[in-house]
């Protein structure tokens, strides 16, 4: 017994080290984890209250299985002020970041002029930031202008459906426009013939999604995980989107929107915005309607040209004014040419 007490020894210090490698070897796995998630949560909205989930798309949502959205709102900034019962709401995406494309649409398209002045308003959708000087930026923006609604939820642009969502929630709640217009910070709307045509020519009072749409062969669903346009099959099971208008700029009446707002809290969210309102549209039974006046490329676009065209995608700042001013010289040129009164 004396012989194998040494060995008994040796045996105990190697059980002892083989467990405390494998304890080390669980603590690097549970750290490599958090840093995953850590990573992932710069793509996800803020959420408070309840723990939240991720999702299979690579966000995290709460139990139910469509958007969260009390989770998008926010009591620490002030909201917007708009005029209840108003004829259109133009809603633009912006980054945080984008000061500068935002100042010059304020001294452009979205400065009022005209008869219709009293009849629309223009308001950016802005999400958190997580640079704090940038987020600062924000907020004194919002104080001076009072035309920025901030979301809670991380400002990326995989969380771009996010931030349409809660657009169209505090719209429906809290405005009732006749109608709600979608665009980008990136393009021009053309604030003196849209107001004047949705008043006087537009025919479609209710159910109205109209935009530019996408053929067939580009409404693939990307599975490639390295696009930003990525989605799992898990989360969209088909390999085609139903056909929808490109997010550059669509326009829907107030019950269309009220409609999309019902399916999105029973349809799981993808993270491509203009794709999920065309599957929201498709649930709620709206039929998106194909219009030429919205415009996906800038072509140097003559000024009889915006007696036609509502919205003009990809526009420099430089670019902006030169579009509001042929949108002014519209007023009185071009009368040769006889107008189109419908949405083709």
């Amino acid at each position: 017994m004396a012989l194998m007490y040494p060995w008994g020894l040796k045996g105990l210090i190697c059980v002892s080290g083989l467990l405390s490698l494998i304890l080390l070897w669980c603590l690097l796995v549970m750290t490599a984890d958090v840093q995953k998630r850590w990573q992932l949560s710069s793509r996800f909205p803020i959420f408070r209250g309840k723990l939240p989930r991720r999702s299979r798309f690579g966000a995290i949502e709460s139990a139910q299985r469509g958007v969260d959205f009390p989770s998008l709102f926010t009591s620490s900034h002030t909201d917007p002020h708009c005029e209840p019962g108003q004829l259109l709401l133009i809603l633009v995406t912006s980054a945080p970041g984008n000061s500068e494309p935002r100042q010059v649409i304020r001294r452009t398209w979205a400065a009022h002029e005209g008869l219709t002045a009293n009849q629309w308003q223009s308001v950016f959708l802005v999400g958190q930031s997580a640079d704090i000087g940038v987020a600062q930026g924000i907020q004194r923006e919002q104080q001076e202008f009072g035309d920025i609604l901030i979301g809670n939820y991380q400002d990326t642009y995989r969380n771009l459906t996010l931030k349409v969502m809660h657009g169209f929630k505090w719209v429906a709640e809290r405005c009732w426009p006749s109608y709600i217009l979608k665009t980008d910070d990136d393009c021009f709307v053309n604030t003196d013939r849209l107001p004047e045509f949705l008043l006087e020519h537009n025919t479609i009072k209710t159910g109205l999604y109209a935009g530019s749409l996408f053929s067939r062969e580009k409404r693939q669903v990307i599975r490639e995980p390295s696009s930003k346009w990525y989605v799992s099959r898990q989360d969209y099971r088909p390999d085609k989107y139903p056909p929808y208008a490109s997010g550059i700029g669509y326009i829907l009446s107030l019950d269309a929107v009220e409609q999309i707002l019902w399916a999105a809290e029973h349809v799981h969210p993808i993270p491509v915005e203009d794709a999920y309102v065309g599957i929201l549209a498709e649930k709620a039974g709206i039929r998106v309607k194909s219009s030429a006046r919205f415009a996906k490329h800038n072509v140097r676009w003559r000024v009889c040209n915006y007696r036609y065209l509502m919205v003009i995608h990809h526009l420099s700042p430089q670019e902006q004014e030169v579009a509001k001013g042929n949108m002014l010289q519209a007023r009185s040129a071009c009368h040769d040419s006889l107008e189109v009164t419908r949405w083709k």
